[in-house]
């Protein structure tokens, strides 16, 4: 999968209110939507902060995404007016986007901290479906990460974002080796 076709839509309460927007059943339902239309896996990360749904294809699917995602809501009374639906079309976008929210984040630790609970949570669930998906996510996260690290914003809460991606990746190592003296050097590390 290449990196350059990742498209996202994201989709947020205009009242700043930290709770789903959906139910886990209704983003799973969502999901199996979506990837059944548009013929391509389909991850959907249903946050504290939002309904974050990526996928790769040369084709934008935002229009089929919101529609589907108001079609839920509507039952509950919701109207279209009530959300904010952003798409990221191009990786440049996408990547934008991404370190936007997490500059904005940088002055929210305690929703950072309940965001990456979240996100790492579903992301395990999700990793054997969808881990060509969530590779091309860490991917990106690096880069962002290094770059904000880079311009001397070593935040803390960039660190433990940084940590959060190793420790996964470590957990879903299929390697045993490799996975062990990841974690021996890590140990060591930390005790310097």
């Amino acid at each position: 999968m290449e990196s350059s076709l990742l498209k996202c839509v994201f989709i947020a309460s205009k009242k700043y209110k930290i709770s789903l927007l959906i139910s886990h059943n209704e983003a799973s339902t969502l999901c199996n939507f979506i990837e059944s239309t548009i013929n391509t896996n389909v991850l959907v990360l249903n946050t504290n902060i939002g309904l974050e749904i990526y996928y790769n294809s040369t084709i934008d699917y935002t229009i089929l995404i919101a529609n589907s995602f108001l079609l839920i809501t509507a039952k509950q009374g919701k109207e279209a007016k009530e959300y904010r639906i952003v798409s990221f079309s191009t990786f440049p976008d996408l990547k934008d986007g991404i370190q936007q929210m997490l500059v904005r984040f940088s002055s929210m630790p305690l929703a950072l901290k309940c965001y990456l609970e979240n996100l790492f949570y579903q992301l395990d669930i999700n990793y054997k479906k969808n881990n060509q998906l969530i590779s091309i996510l860490f991917s990106i996260w690096e880069q962002i990460l290094n770059s904000l690290v880079s311009n001397n914003l070593n935040d803390t809460n960039f660190n433990q974002f940084k940590k959060s991606i190793i420790k996964f990746n470590i957990k879903n190592s299929s390697n045993h080796i490799l996975k062990e003296l990841i974690t021996n050097a890590i140990s060591s590390l930390q005790q310097n």
